[in-house]
């Protein structure tokens, strides 16, 4: 068979390297106090099941470890959105994250009642204890990175547990709840309490493509906002990402599929946003004044698409197939350890993360293992080498600060010595210091 042509990188603008507003710190803070100061028997972590590892957020880790956590141990990950993730990874996923853990792993749809009561037996499993008395009740604690659907589960909790409306205000725009909820009933046998949190963001995206890449997958499932990125990039982004998903076959899907899915000649191409687009826009009709075609709106139609499952069920998180531009990264660097080799065939082992090519033969349960471990390890090393940049930086400032007084030293003019004006300047310093 003959080497796949080589796909074109994605080209990254410039993009943030943070979306972490000041509500979301303060939120934290809030969260942190709750968890050591109150009784907190279970806490909820909403992820998105389209982006296992991209929604995992370190400041969590962090959270529901501190000492004299009420909550530690007793977690419950929620994978929401089930339904528009391909459903091949779920058990593997599951099964990978509860023995690398211990915490116990779901993948629900907020918009299923079975789903929802799945989820709802399994939390009060987790948090269940024996009451001590009337008053006393079990208490719960819903959080995740925004957008992941934290409100949507609450509510779909209350709808099913005791038969009521929603409590929690619902959005698609990243960042709606901006505070802790007060408790809320979600069962009365036993008595349960919930808060809904807002959506906390990681801190730092991450360096490279892999940053980039990761600020462009939470800009495309609604977890930051779109108007932090030039209009067309996101748009540019997602045909890429279609483009390369046709190639790869990921899920059996085909550019046949897309395109029939989308109303559009089977004949499109991909190769060129622009051109898809036009022709996306010459199908919805969609024209500026004077005729001209609307790229913008058409992207913006192939968004809302994508992020409602018309496209077909879709896991952005690459778990070592193939697909996202970091692949391209390390294809590139095995491709340059081949040609070093003369092209004997033989590839040198090239060191990874989680976007590596397995081989082809690799089961999918090893596969996934492997991904996890690696994601999980990273995790780890960030937050080592966040500690140790943190301590570096205090101590450059007090190295700082001692140089900064050591040439005020040498600056400023020893106090004159007299008969009338002797000690006068130094009696001042002393005033001064003194107030």
């Amino acid at each position: 068979m003959p080497p796949r042509p080589r796909r074109a990188p994605f080209v990254f603008p410039t993009l943030p390297s943070t979306w972490y507003i000041g509500h979301m710190s303060r939120a934290l803070k809030e969260m942190q106090l709750m968890i050591q100061k109150q009784k907190v028997d279970l806490v909820i972590e909403a992820r998105d099941a389209r982006m296992p590892l991209t929604s995992i957020n370190p400041a969590f880790e962090h959270l529901l470890n501190i000492p004299g956590a009420s909550a530690f141990a007793k977690r419950l990950i929620v994978y929401n959105k089930a339904d528009l993730a391909q459903p091949e990874f779920h058990e593997p996923i599951i099964k990978a994250l509860s023995e690398q853990t211990g915490h116990t792993v779901l993948f629900t749809d907020s918009r299923s009642d079975a789903s929802i009561k799945h989820l709802m037996r399994a939390a009060i499993r987790l948090a269940d204890r024996p009451l001590e008395g009337p008053e006393d009740r079990i208490s719960m604690l819903i959080a995740g990175m925004p957008n992941t659907g934290k409100s949507s589960i609450l509510n779909a909790l209350r709808r099913v547990g005791v038969g009521k409306g929603k409590a929690a205000s619902v959005s698609s725009a990243p960042g709606h709840t901006r505070r802790l909820s007060t408790f809320i009933k979600i069962s009365l046998h036993p008595p349960v309490y919930i808060h809904d949190t807002p959506g906390i963001m990681v801190p730092f995206f991450g360096k490279g493509t892999k940053g980039d890449e990761m600020a462009l997958k939470l800009a495309l499932t609604g977890g930051i906002k779109e108007s932090l990125f030039e209009s067309e990039t996101i748009g540019d982004y997602l045909v890429w990402r279609l483009k390369a998903r046709c190639e790869e076959e990921v899920g059996g899907y085909t550019k046949d599929d897309l395109m029939k899915a989308l109303h559009l000649p089977l004949t499109t191409t991909l190769d060129s946003s622009t051109d898809f687009l036009l022709a996306l826009a010459d199908r919805l009709k969609a024209v500026r004044k004077g005729g001209e075609p609307d790229l913008e709106l058409a992207g913006r139609w192939l968004l809302l698409a994508f992020r409602e499952g018309k496209l077909g069920r879709w896991t952005l998180d690459g778990l070592g197939r193939g697909g996202e531009a970091v692949d391209l990264v390390k294809e590139a660097e095995i491709a340059a350890a081949v040609e070093a080799t003369g092209g004997s065939g033989f590839t040198p082992a090239v060191k990874g993360e989680e976007g590596d090519i397995p081989k082809a033969e690799e089961p999918i349960q090893a596969m996934i293992d492997r991904v996890i471990a690696q994601h999980l390890a990273s995790i780890k090393a960030m937050d080592v080498s966040g500690h140790q940049e943190k301590k570096q930086l205090k101590a450059d400032q007090a190295k700082l600060r001692l140089v900064k007084r050591e040439a005020l030293q040498i600056v400023q003019p020893k106090a004159s010595v007299g008969p009338r004006g002797a000690g006068i300047q130094s009696s001042r310093r002393r005033k001064y210091r003194r107030h």
